[in-house]
């Protein structure tokens, strides 16, 4: 049991970190600030083009406002590891009402984002449980009581000897 109480953060941190976006419609314009995914006409996605050299209906980014007759949207075009996080640089694309067709919002996906935590912390568990950890001293079984051992074997080598 003091097994299963020791996994439980690993697979709370597991659960955190694998979640899942979607993409809802929304209606009117979205807050400032807020992950969207703009629709876009065929000739407003031809016009974006010549911008970012990529030819899409969609343009995932962060809305940062209106002008008159233009949305802007902030997408990033290149992004690099560094030592102290990460580093990004993006780019602002005005995108003019006419040519707009929608916004969608991203929201977390509680459901997909619980699937794919369950399956992957059973996961977890399993192999810890059988390859790693292998058996336990609690329970008297033919060995004496002695662990089992573990499935695959863990490679140990001695230092300083």
């Amino acid at each position: 049991m003091n097994r299963w109480r020791r996994a439980i953060p690993a697979v709370t941190v597991l659960w955190l970190s694998a979640a899942c976006y979607t993409y809802r419609p929304i209606a009117g314009t979205p807050p400032v600030g807020s992950d969207v995914r703009v629709t876009v006409t065929d000739e407003e996605a031809l016009r974006l083009r010549e911008q970012t050299g990529d030819l899409s209906l969609t343009v995932d980014g962060r809305f940062t406002g209106t002008s008159g007759d233009s949305v802007f949207i902030s997408v990033a075009t290149y992004r690099t590891a560094a030592t102290a996080g990460s580093r990004q640089m993006r780019q602002a694309l005005a995108i003019s009402r006419d040519g707009l067709e929608g916004f969608a919002s991203r929201e977390l996906s509680y459901l997909r984002s619980g699937i794919v935590g369950v399956l992957a912390g059973t996961g977890m568990v399993l192999v810890m449980r059988e390859v790693i950890v292998g058996g336990s001293n609690d329970d008297i079984d033919e060995n004496g009581g002695n662990p089992t051992g573990t499935l695959i074997p863990i490679i140990r080598i001695p230092v300083g000897r």
